[in-house]
């Protein structure tokens, strides 16, 4: 009866895990597309690149609203900042609100410009 109880833990620690797992590479994913958008997308208006990232959570099944991203330009940089809540079950019938956010950065080196917005 101890093993089967301990066995019974040890599958629920291991089902947390994966589908935190789960839910964590997937915002790894949309990050590392956001990264590529920014960093190549330098002739892409910021609605083409919002609405890029915006299709990469939704291929991704991220709760993602068109609000939470936001993508900016200010000289020569692309800045896109994304944040979502995604209910993850770490137990069955139990659900874990996982905040997730990123900023990523893209520079254009065929635009003259300024310094860096962080370095202002």
């Amino acid at each position: 009866m101890k093993t089967l109880i301990k066995l019974l833990i040890a599958l629920a620690i291991v089902n947390a895990v994966a589908r935190v797992g789960s839910a964590s590479v997937r915002y790894y994913q949309l990050k590392d597309e956001s990264q590529e958008l920014v960093t190549f997308g330098a002739d892409a208006s910021l609605g083409e690149l919002q609405n890029h990232i915006m299709d990469k959570a939704a291929a991704l099944n991220l709760p993602v609203a068109f609000e939470d991203i936001e993508v900016t330009r200010d000289g020569r940089y692309t800045i896109a900042t994304a944040a979502y809540t995604q209910p993850v079950e770490v137990f069955p019938s139990y659900m874990y609100p996982m905040t997730f956010r990123f900023t990523v950065q893209g520079i254009d080196l065929d635009r003259p410009g300024e310094a860096s917005p962080a370095a202002k």
